[in-house]
């Protein structure tokens, strides 16, 4: 039989009762080991049960009729006064011991629920393209392809935890007395009020992280790191473990926005950060690597785009069905 912490609190009342299954009690040995805080709920519990037992005499009662009494008397709006025979100063001590462990039991309860209570994650993948979200915090989210972003929060500890595998944009709906944090694989990216960008494939060597608003501390739990403000690039380096600062490219939110601004640039990186963001790939022949090309593309079409390469170089233009294929005499002499 399954056990789940749904019905915890019944396996150890039956444990302490003596009346588990010897498999019930294995679940409940090794439910309390596993951590200090299921150990003392289990000892609070039998310290409620010990003073229960201590009772010796408990006086039975009708619950039925005393509700039924208690209920029409509700309905009473004139109520009366009862007054209660002094020689039974038992019952009340038993009700008192009674509500008490109640109140006890209660407290109990609802602290290690609000404690150890699951915390609600959710997970937004993009594989094949891209995505844009809204994070249950309110935190607006544009994951890159090839994108794995689980979201949960951590009522205790009023932290918005992001743990992330690619590439995403955050702008964060910042709440002072929140902590909103993307863990990429060890290194965190704390924000203090900002909309920034998290480059962190873990086949990459690196974790970079641009900022374009506000402020982040860029850290992992054995280093301090850097304060990134806006306009700012921080790159951790994963086999040093290293900190650096660097100046930003110009085309890393491509995909997110689909503008390119490219000022003198040679033809082999123009159609790496095209095809970066692109499904369709643009081909080009180590004779055309030297080109190079000054122009801005503002979400247009891939094929409208390798026209204006092509145009402006003097290229010829080929395509198949999965790629566009430039041609031309070369650029050696640029």
């Amino acid at each position: 039989m399954q056990h789940t912490d749904n019905d915890i609190d019944e396996l150890i009342g039956k444990y302490l009762a003596g009346e588990a299954t010897p498999e019930e009690s294995a679940y409940i040995e090794n439910w309390q080991s596993q951590n200090e805080t299921n150990r003392k709920y289990v000892d609070q519990f039998r310290m409620i049960f010990v003073k229960a037992s201590a009772v010796k005499e408990w006086q039975e009662f009708d619950t039925d009729a005393a509700w039924g009494k208690l209920r029409s008397k509700l309905h009473n709006p004139k109520g009366r006064e009862v007054s209660m025979p002094p020689t039974q100063p038992q019952r009340f001590l038993y009700l008192k011991i009674a509500a008490s462990i109640l109140i006890v039991c209660s407290i109990g309860f609802f602290i290690y629920r609000g404690m150890n209570a699951p915390i609600k994650s959710i997970e937004v993948v993009a594989e094949k393209q891209t995505i844009g979200d809204t994070l249950p915090d309110g935190s607006g989210v544009f994951l890159n392809k090839k994108t794995k972003l689980t979201y949960s929060y951590n009522k205790k500890k009023k932290s918005h935890i992001v743990k992330l595998k690619g590439e995403a944009y955050f702008n964060i709906n910042h709440q002072d007395d929140k902590k909103f944090l993307v863990d990429a694989e060890g290194v965190f990216i704390r924000d203090i009020g900002t909309s920034f960008n998290v480059t962190a494939y873990p086949e990459s060597n690196t974790v970079e992280v641009l900022v374009e608003e506000g402020e982040v501390q860029f850290f992992t739990d054995d280093n301090a790191g850097i304060h990134l403000k806006a306009g700012g690039k921080g790159v951790y380096d994963k086999k040093n473990k290293t900190f650096s600062i660097e100046q930003p490219e110009s085309n890393v939110l491509s995909y997110k926005t689909k503008f390119f601004s490219f000022s003198n640039a040679d033809l082999i990186s123009v159609v790496e950060a095209l095809n970066h963001v692109y499904d369709t790939k643009i081909v080009i022949g180590k004779n055309l690597q030297n080109c190079h090309l000054t122009v801005s593309f503002n979400d247009e079409d891939i094929h409208e785009v390798a026209q204006v390469i092509a145009e402006t170089l003097n290229l010829k233009v080929r395509e198949t069905s999965t790629e566009i294929i430039l041609e031309g005499e070369g650029c050696e002499n640029q």
